[in-house]
């Protein structure tokens, strides 16, 4: 969900994956870090911080990998509370890929790729014959419950992934920009109306975003991720301001 990538550091981790190169910033392990740390134990906090890697990797994996079948040469950049898939611009003469479906399906395949991930999580326990449930859990995702499994760490390891997987994929589709789901209403909505549409998809995001950090705050009481959305709205709302200001009008 990054607006645009972050400079290079020294602690910047490498490395290609199905010829996809990805670099991970340190602010992305701190972020991590962070929101894991309420475990009791390192284990715990070690074991989150690799749920949340696999699960936001296989999310710009997503991305990328629909980038490539356009034609284009991805890569993917982790930065703390997300990441990025990214393509050269200069390259989009003349590919589909440039155009609202190509976007929209670019945009739409990083929550598809998560949520194919926790599907092939709950076949492949049932092909084992782990016994397991899912359960629905707040504020908004689903909880996989493995009791089966005889390590009590791959327990705890599905059931963060999972869980992120979801959650994150359902976050990402709201019509909030700059997630997927905004980016995706911003086509749609440039597409029927024009350039009037940039601004609709910012007020619609203002919107959405206002009442998912007011509800966050009454009904579930939890500050961070009003906090998280109360950010994305004012971040469109200095957007909309920005955009309307220098125009174009419509």
């Amino acid at each position: 969900m990054l607006l645009g990538e972050p400079p290079p550091t020294q602690g910047d981790l490498h490395f290609t994956i199905f010829g996809i190169p990805v670099r991970v910033h340190p602010l992305f392990w701190l972020v991590t870090l962070v929101l894991g740390a309420q475990s009791r134990d390192v284990a715990s906090v070690l074991t989150w911080v690799v749920a949340v890697f696999i699960s936001i990797l296989v999310h710009e994996l997503g991305h990328a990998s629909v980038m490539r079948t356009y034609g284009f040469r991805p890569w993917i950049t982790l930065y703390g509370l997300g990441g990025l898939a990214s393509y050269d611009q200069g390259r989009t003469y003349g590919s589909k890929g440039a155009e609202p479906l190509g976007q929209i399906l670019t945009f739409l395949a990083g929550p598809a790729a998560g949520f194919l991930l926790a599907a092939a999580l709950v076949f492949g326990l049932a092909l084992a014959g782990y016994g397991f449930r899912v359960v629905f859990s707040s504020p908004f995702g689903l909880e996989l419950d493995v009791g089966g499994l005889p390590n009590v760490r791959l327990a705890v390891l599905l059931y963060y992934i999972f869980f992120i997987c979801v959650f994150w994929g359902l976050v990402n589709l709201l019509p909030i920009y700059p997630l997927d789901g905004g980016q995706v209403a911003r086509e749609i909505l440039q597409k029927l109306n024009g350039s009037a549409g940039i601004r609709q998809s910012l007020m619609l995001s203002i919107l959405a975003a206002g009442m998912m950090a007011a509800y966050s705050l009454i009904r579930w009481q939890d500050w961070f991720i009003a906090l998280f959305f109360g950010y994305m709205a004012y971040s469109s709302y200095v957007t909309l301001q920005a955009y309307t200001n220098r125009g174009p009008r419509s």
